[in-house]
């Protein structure tokens, strides 16, 4: 069999293409139905079905991802601030680097400068340890604090094509009717300027960062928590795709990357 929208060679037992993530729909085939006395004639397709199958846009490919009129996936995942830790992990880590590699520069001056004892040291390390402990503490309060400001949530929308993958947070009010509005308008169903309207839409959001596939370095893959990361040299993105829609979104991520790309599944 071959992918519907870019014609790449596929198992029979394919469920999505390996090179463009497309979900692909296996034909039913219909029963013959016998007859001794009347011949079948050939049965030509509408013009309007071959149009439709030949432009497969504006349609879903997972239960929560559509290809959308502008070419591109979209979807709406709501992450649970408090019951998944991604986001505190990623802060924690930050910090932790920031203050390990201000201690080792802080180590090498003291040891530079001729004055350097072992005792003197380990006391330095064990306060530096306690301002490390009690500064995570901080950011774990203040994780709480901006939690609850958010409502417990962290809405984000996805666009992903070819190019790349953009991350975009929507401000805290946001609902899902909102978001079930925005995938209509990229699903290309609602009358009128869909573009407009998308473009109103998404007018209102806090931040957004894209991430590009041919400088993305590694991917580090946490199903269980629904991320995947994405890592380029210098910006760090996460991609959110639920349990339904995680296979479609992580096949199509690791058939754009580079071959140079380091792919690794965690826990």
């Amino acid at each position: 069999m071959f992918c519907p929208k870019c014609g790449t060679p596929l198992p029979d037992a394919a469920k999505f293409c390996g090179s463009c993530g497309t979900k692909l729909e296996i034909p039913e085939v219909a029963e013959p139905v016998a007859s001794e006395f009347v011949a079948s004639e050939p049965v030509t397709p509408e013009p309007a079905k071959e149009q439709q199958a030949a432009q497969p846009q504006g349609r879903k490919v997972t239960e929560n991802i559509v290809f959308g009129t502008d070419g591109k996936y979209h979807w709406y995942y709501e992450f649970k601030l408090m019951k998944n830790p991604t986001i505190l992990k990623l802060i924690w880590k930050i910090f932790f680097w920031i203050f390990v590699v201000m201690w080792i520069f802080l180590s090498i001056i003291n040891a530079c400068g001729g004055h350097f004892n072992f005792k003197d040291f380990l006391d330095f390390s064990k306060i530096f340890l306690l301002i490390l402990a009690g500064f995570e503490a901080l950011v774990a309060i203040s994780y709480f604090i901006y939690a609850a400001m958010q409502g417990f949530k962290y809405c984000v929308m996805f666009e992903m094509d070819g190019e790349g993958v953009t991350h975009t947070q929507m401000p805290s009010q946001f609902k899902k009717s909102q978001a079930a509005a925005a995938v209509l308008v990229f699903m290309g169903a609602v009358a009128g300027k869909p573009g407009a309207m998308g473009t109103g839409i998404l007018s209102g959001t806090k931040s957004s960062m894209k991430s590009s596939w041919s400088s993305v370095k590694s991917i580090e893959i946490f199903r269980k928590h629904d991320v995947i990361k994405v890592n380029e040299k210098l910006n760090k993105n996460q991609v959110y795709a639920l349990p339904e829609d995680f296979e479609f979104v992580e096949n199509f991520i690791k058939s754009h990357v580079t071959k140079k790309c380091d792919i690794r599944e965690k826990k």
